[in-house]
Protein backbone atom coordinates (compact mmCIF):
# COMPACT_ATOMS: atom_id res chain seq x y z
CA UNK A 1 0.00 0.00 0.00
CA UNK A 2 2.77 2.46 0.91
CA UNK A 3 4.56 1.64 -2.36
CA UNK A 4 1.41 2.35 -4.39
CA UNK A 5 0.80 5.60 -2.49
CA UNK A 6 4.37 6.67 -3.02
CA UNK A 7 4.09 5.85 -6.70
CA UNK A 8 0.97 7.96 -7.08
CA UNK A 9 2.61 10.90 -5.38
CA UNK A 10 5.72 10.52 -7.48
CA UNK A 11 3.59 10.49 -10.63
CA UNK A 12 1.62 13.52 -9.46
CA UNK A 13 4.81 15.39 -8.67
CA UNK A 14 6.11 14.67 -12.15
CA UNK A 15 2.90 14.94 -14.16
CA UNK A 16 0.45 16.87 -11.93
CA UNK A 17 -1.17 20.14 -12.74
CA UNK A 18 1.54 22.71 -13.34
CA UNK A 19 1.46 26.44 -12.95
CA UNK A 20 0.34 28.37 -16.01
CA UNK A 21 3.75 30.02 -16.07
CA UNK A 22 5.35 26.77 -17.20
CA UNK A 23 4.48 24.28 -19.92
CA UNK A 24 1.52 22.03 -19.11
CA UNK A 25 1.96 18.41 -18.15
CA UNK A 26 0.20 15.59 -19.92
CA UNK A 27 -0.68 12.27 -18.31
CA UNK A 28 -2.26 13.29 -15.01
CA UNK A 29 -4.17 16.17 -16.54
CA UNK A 30 -5.56 14.01 -19.31
CA UNK A 31 -6.58 11.22 -16.95
CA UNK A 32 -8.43 13.67 -14.75
CA UNK A 33 -10.21 15.33 -17.66
CA UNK A 34 -11.14 12.06 -19.31
CA UNK A 35 -12.90 10.57 -16.29
CA UNK A 36 -16.30 9.27 -17.31
CA UNK A 37 -17.99 9.37 -13.93
CA UNK A 38 -21.24 10.73 -12.60
CA UNK A 39 -21.01 14.10 -10.89
CA UNK A 40 -22.39 14.24 -7.34
CA UNK A 41 -25.37 16.58 -6.83
CA UNK A 42 -23.41 18.24 -4.03
CA UNK A 43 -21.09 19.85 -6.61
CA UNK A 44 -24.03 21.55 -8.31
CA UNK A 45 -25.31 22.67 -4.91
CA UNK A 46 -21.95 24.28 -4.17
CA UNK A 47 -21.96 26.02 -7.55
CA UNK A 48 -25.51 27.31 -7.01
CA UNK A 49 -24.90 28.82 -3.58
CA UNK A 50 -21.59 30.28 -4.75
CA UNK A 51 -23.13 31.83 -7.87
CA UNK A 52 -25.69 33.66 -5.73
CA UNK A 53 -22.82 36.11 -5.25
CA UNK A 54 -22.88 36.67 -9.02
CA UNK A 55 -26.67 37.10 -8.89
CA UNK A 56 -26.28 39.80 -6.24
CA UNK A 57 -23.58 41.43 -8.36
CA UNK A 58 -25.96 41.64 -11.31
CA UNK A 59 -29.00 42.63 -9.25
CA UNK A 60 -27.35 45.44 -7.30
CA UNK A 61 -25.74 46.95 -10.38
CA UNK A 62 -28.89 46.65 -12.50
CA UNK A 63 -31.63 47.66 -10.07
CA UNK A 64 -30.39 51.22 -9.58
CA UNK A 65 -31.57 52.27 -13.04
CA UNK A 66 -35.24 51.87 -12.12
CA UNK A 67 -34.81 52.98 -8.52
CA UNK A 68 -33.19 56.21 -9.64
CA UNK A 69 -36.35 57.27 -11.51
CA UNK A 70 -38.26 57.27 -8.24
CA UNK A 71 -35.42 58.53 -6.05
CA UNK A 72 -34.68 61.66 -8.04
CA UNK A 73 -38.32 62.74 -7.73
CA UNK A 74 -38.89 61.73 -4.12
CA UNK A 75 -35.57 63.05 -2.76
CA UNK A 76 -35.10 65.83 -5.32
CA UNK A 77 -31.67 64.59 -6.31
CA UNK A 78 -29.40 66.81 -8.34
CA UNK A 79 -27.46 65.42 -11.31
CA UNK A 80 -24.34 65.21 -9.11
CA UNK A 81 -26.10 63.10 -6.48
CA UNK A 82 -27.55 60.81 -9.11
CA UNK A 83 -24.05 60.26 -10.47
CA UNK A 84 -22.69 59.61 -6.99
CA UNK A 85 -25.35 57.05 -6.11
CA UNK A 86 -24.79 55.13 -9.33
CA UNK A 87 -21.00 55.29 -9.55
CA UNK A 88 -20.20 54.86 -5.84
CA UNK A 89 -21.07 51.16 -6.00
CA UNK A 90 -18.73 50.55 -8.92
CA UNK A 91 -15.94 52.56 -7.28
CA UNK A 92 -16.29 50.70 -3.98
CA UNK A 93 -16.34 47.37 -5.84
CA UNK A 94 -13.09 48.24 -7.63
CA UNK A 95 -11.38 49.12 -4.35
CA UNK A 96 -12.58 46.03 -2.48
CA UNK A 97 -11.64 43.80 -5.43
CA UNK A 98 -8.03 44.94 -4.96
CA UNK A 99 -8.06 43.37 -1.51
CA UNK A 100 -9.89 40.26 -2.69
CA UNK A 101 -6.75 38.28 -3.50
CA UNK A 102 -5.21 38.97 -0.11
CA UNK A 103 -8.41 38.12 1.76
CA UNK A 104 -8.87 34.90 -0.23
CA UNK A 105 -5.37 33.76 0.61
CA UNK A 106 -5.56 34.78 4.25
CA UNK A 107 -9.11 33.89 5.28
CA UNK A 108 -10.15 31.30 2.69
CA UNK A 109 -12.80 31.26 -0.01
CA UNK A 110 -15.68 30.21 2.21
CA UNK A 111 -15.11 32.95 4.79
CA UNK A 112 -14.79 35.57 2.06
CA UNK A 113 -18.13 34.51 0.55
CA UNK A 114 -19.72 34.66 4.01
CA UNK A 115 -18.28 38.15 4.49
CA UNK A 116 -19.55 39.26 1.08
CA UNK A 117 -23.06 37.93 1.71
CA UNK A 118 -23.11 39.62 5.14
CA UNK A 119 -22.07 42.91 3.51
CA UNK A 120 -24.79 42.48 0.89
CA UNK A 121 -27.34 41.97 3.68
CA UNK A 122 -26.15 45.08 5.52
CA UNK A 123 -26.14 47.18 2.36
CA UNK A 124 -29.64 46.07 1.38
CA UNK A 125 -31.03 46.88 4.82
CA UNK A 126 -29.37 50.32 4.83
CA UNK A 127 -30.79 51.12 1.40
CA UNK A 128 -34.30 49.95 2.27
CA UNK A 129 -34.55 52.12 5.42
CA UNK A 130 -32.60 55.17 4.20
CA UNK A 131 -34.26 58.49 5.00
CA UNK A 132 -31.88 60.79 3.15
CA UNK A 133 -29.40 60.75 0.31
CA UNK A 134 -26.39 60.51 2.63
CA UNK A 135 -27.58 57.19 4.03
CA UNK A 136 -28.37 56.03 0.51
CA UNK A 137 -24.77 56.75 -0.49
CA UNK A 138 -23.49 54.74 2.48
CA UNK A 139 -25.73 51.82 1.46
CA UNK A 140 -24.56 51.92 -2.16
CA UNK A 141 -20.91 51.97 -1.08
CA UNK A 142 -21.56 49.05 1.28
CA UNK A 143 -23.12 47.02 -1.51
CA UNK A 144 -20.13 47.84 -3.72
CA UNK A 145 -17.74 46.42 -1.14
CA UNK A 146 -19.66 43.16 -1.22
CA UNK A 147 -19.62 43.09 -5.03
CA UNK A 148 -15.84 43.47 -5.13
CA UNK A 149 -15.19 40.62 -2.71
CA UNK A 150 -17.77 38.34 -4.34
CA UNK A 151 -16.49 38.95 -7.87
CA UNK A 152 -12.97 37.93 -6.81
CA UNK A 153 -13.99 34.92 -4.72
CA UNK A 154 -16.92 33.15 -6.34
CA UNK A 155 -15.22 32.06 -9.60
CA UNK A 156 -12.17 30.84 -7.67
CA UNK A 157 -14.27 28.79 -5.25
CA UNK A 158 -16.37 27.21 -8.00
CA UNK A 159 -13.25 26.32 -9.99
CA UNK A 160 -11.54 24.74 -6.99
CA UNK A 161 -14.46 22.54 -5.92
CA UNK A 162 -15.50 21.51 -9.45
CA UNK A 163 -14.35 18.25 -11.07
CA UNK A 164 -11.77 18.94 -13.79
CA UNK A 165 -14.08 17.75 -16.59
CA UNK A 166 -16.87 20.16 -15.49
CA UNK A 167 -14.82 23.11 -14.29
CA UNK A 168 -15.45 25.37 -17.29
CA UNK A 169 -19.18 24.68 -17.35
CA UNK A 170 -19.68 25.29 -13.64
CA UNK A 171 -17.62 28.50 -13.56
CA UNK A 172 -19.83 29.81 -16.37
CA UNK A 173 -22.80 29.53 -13.99
CA UNK A 174 -21.47 32.62 -12.20
CA UNK A 175 -21.68 34.67 -15.42
CA UNK A 176 -25.17 33.29 -16.05
CA UNK A 177 -26.26 34.36 -12.57
CA UNK A 178 -24.83 37.87 -13.09
CA UNK A 179 -26.94 38.43 -16.20
CA UNK A 180 -29.86 36.68 -14.50
CA UNK A 181 -29.56 39.14 -11.62
CA UNK A 182 -29.67 42.04 -14.06
CA UNK A 183 -32.76 40.60 -15.71
CA UNK A 184 -34.57 40.05 -12.39
CA UNK A 185 -33.60 43.60 -11.37
CA UNK A 186 -35.39 44.94 -14.46
CA UNK A 187 -38.48 42.86 -13.66
CA UNK A 188 -38.51 44.10 -10.05
CA UNK A 189 -38.04 47.70 -11.23
CA UNK A 190 -41.07 47.34 -13.47
CA UNK A 191 -43.18 45.68 -10.76
CA UNK A 192 -42.60 48.38 -8.13
CA UNK A 193 -42.43 51.39 -10.45
CA UNK A 194 -46.20 51.82 -10.08
CA UNK A 195 -45.99 52.55 -6.37
CA UNK A 196 -46.36 56.27 -5.76
CA UNK A 197 -44.31 56.14 -2.55
CA UNK A 198 -41.29 54.09 -1.44
CA UNK A 199 -41.24 51.79 -4.44
CA UNK A 200 -37.47 52.20 -4.58
CA UNK A 201 -37.16 50.77 -1.07
CA UNK A 202 -38.51 47.43 -2.26
CA UNK A 203 -36.31 47.53 -5.36
CA UNK A 204 -33.11 48.09 -3.39
CA UNK A 205 -34.07 46.09 -0.30
CA UNK A 206 -35.05 42.83 -1.99
CA UNK A 207 -31.36 42.03 -2.52
CA UNK A 208 -31.34 40.99 1.14
CA UNK A 209 -33.23 37.77 0.32
CA UNK A 210 -30.60 36.03 -1.87
CA UNK A 211 -27.87 37.40 0.40
CA UNK A 212 -29.46 35.75 3.45
CA UNK A 213 -29.95 32.51 1.50
CA UNK A 214 -26.28 32.46 0.51
CA UNK A 215 -25.07 33.31 4.02
CA UNK A 216 -26.98 30.54 5.76
CA UNK A 217 -26.22 28.11 2.95
CA UNK A 218 -22.48 28.65 3.25
CA UNK A 219 -22.53 28.09 6.99
CA UNK A 220 -23.01 24.41 6.14
CA UNK A 221 -20.78 24.24 3.05
CA UNK A 222 -17.08 23.31 3.10
CA UNK A 223 -13.93 25.29 2.42
CA UNK A 224 -12.01 24.84 -0.82
CA UNK A 225 -9.79 21.73 -0.59
CA UNK A 226 -7.04 23.55 -2.49
CA UNK A 227 -6.92 26.37 0.07
CA UNK A 228 -6.86 23.84 2.91
CA UNK A 229 -3.87 22.12 1.30
CA UNK A 230 -2.11 25.46 0.87
CA UNK A 231 -2.50 26.01 4.62
CA UNK A 232 -1.15 22.56 5.47
CA UNK A 233 -4.51 21.17 6.61
CA UNK A 234 -4.06 18.00 4.59
CA UNK A 235 -6.41 15.68 6.41
CA UNK A 236 -9.24 18.21 6.34
CA UNK A 237 -8.59 18.81 2.63
CA UNK A 238 -8.82 15.07 1.93
CA UNK A 239 -12.12 14.85 3.83
CA UNK A 240 -13.61 17.83 1.96
CA UNK A 241 -12.49 16.49 -1.41
CA UNK A 242 -14.02 13.11 -0.59
CA UNK A 243 -17.28 14.79 0.43
CA UNK A 244 -17.43 16.87 -2.75
CA UNK A 245 -16.55 13.95 -5.06
CA UNK A 246 -18.93 11.46 -3.45
CA UNK A 247 -17.89 7.84 -3.91
CA UNK A 248 -15.17 8.58 -6.47
CA UNK A 249 -11.50 7.80 -5.96
CA UNK A 250 -9.89 11.10 -4.96
CA UNK A 251 -6.26 9.99 -4.55
CA UNK A 252 -5.09 11.02 -8.00
CA UNK A 253 -6.78 14.42 -7.85
CA UNK A 254 -5.57 14.99 -4.29
CA UNK A 255 -1.97 14.23 -5.26
CA UNK A 256 -2.29 16.40 -8.36
CA UNK A 257 -3.50 19.41 -6.37
CA UNK A 258 -0.73 18.92 -3.82
CA UNK A 259 1.91 18.65 -6.53
CA UNK A 260 0.58 21.83 -8.14
CA UNK A 261 0.81 23.73 -4.85
CA UNK A 262 4.35 22.49 -4.27
CA UNK A 263 5.31 23.58 -7.79
CA UNK A 264 3.84 27.02 -7.18
CA UNK A 265 5.84 27.27 -3.98
CA UNK A 266 9.05 26.47 -5.83
CA UNK A 267 8.29 29.06 -8.50
CA UNK A 268 7.48 31.69 -5.88
CA UNK A 269 10.79 30.97 -4.19
CA UNK A 270 12.77 31.21 -7.42
CA UNK A 271 12.61 35.00 -7.37
CA UNK A 272 11.92 37.42 -10.17
CA UNK A 273 8.87 39.48 -11.02
CA UNK A 274 5.91 37.19 -11.62
CA UNK A 275 4.35 39.35 -14.34
CA UNK A 276 7.59 39.28 -16.31
CA UNK A 277 7.73 35.48 -16.11
CA UNK A 278 4.10 35.30 -17.26
CA UNK A 279 4.76 37.60 -20.21
CA UNK A 280 7.88 35.68 -21.19
CA UNK A 281 5.93 32.44 -21.68
CA UNK A 282 3.88 32.39 -24.89
CA UNK A 283 0.69 30.54 -23.85
CA UNK A 284 0.14 32.60 -20.70
CA UNK A 285 1.02 35.83 -22.51
CA UNK A 286 -1.59 35.12 -25.18
CA UNK A 287 -4.19 34.10 -22.58
CA UNK A 288 -3.54 37.30 -20.63
CA UNK A 289 -3.87 39.47 -23.73
CA UNK A 290 -7.11 37.76 -24.79
CA UNK A 291 -8.63 37.93 -21.30
CA UNK A 292 -7.71 41.57 -20.67
CA UNK A 293 -8.71 42.50 -24.22
CA UNK A 294 -12.16 40.97 -23.82
CA UNK A 295 -12.69 42.85 -20.56
CA UNK A 296 -11.47 46.12 -22.07
CA UNK A 297 -13.66 45.93 -25.18
CA UNK A 298 -16.64 44.85 -23.11
CA UNK A 299 -16.37 48.05 -21.07
CA UNK A 300 -15.57 50.26 -24.07
CA UNK A 301 -18.73 49.01 -25.78
CA UNK A 302 -20.69 51.17 -23.33
CA UNK A 303 -22.88 48.41 -21.95
CA UNK A 304 -22.56 49.76 -18.40
CA UNK A 305 -23.83 53.16 -19.48
CA UNK A 306 -26.80 51.51 -21.17
CA UNK A 307 -27.51 49.38 -18.11
CA UNK A 308 -27.44 52.30 -15.68
CA UNK A 309 -29.25 54.88 -17.78
CA UNK A 310 -31.51 53.10 -20.25
CA UNK A 311 -34.69 53.72 -18.25
CA UNK A 312 -33.89 57.42 -17.90
CA UNK A 313 -33.73 57.69 -21.69
CA UNK A 314 -37.42 56.79 -21.93
CA UNK A 315 -38.75 59.13 -19.25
Amino acid sequence: MSNRTGSRRQRAAEDGERSLIGPPSGRARDSLLDQDVSTPFFVYLLAFFSALGGFLFGYDTGVVSGAMLLLKKEMHLSALWQELLVSSTVGAAALSALSGGFLNGRLGRRICILIASFIFCGGGIILSVAQNKGVLLVGRITVGLGIGIASMTVPVYIAEVSPPHLRGQLVTINSLFITGGQFIASVVDGAFSYLSQDGWRYMLGLSVLPAVLQFFGFIFLPESPRWLLQKGRNQEARQVLGRVRGNQNIEEEYDSIRASIEEEGKEAGSGGVVILRILSYGPTRRALIVGCGLQMFQQLSGINTVMYAYLSCYT
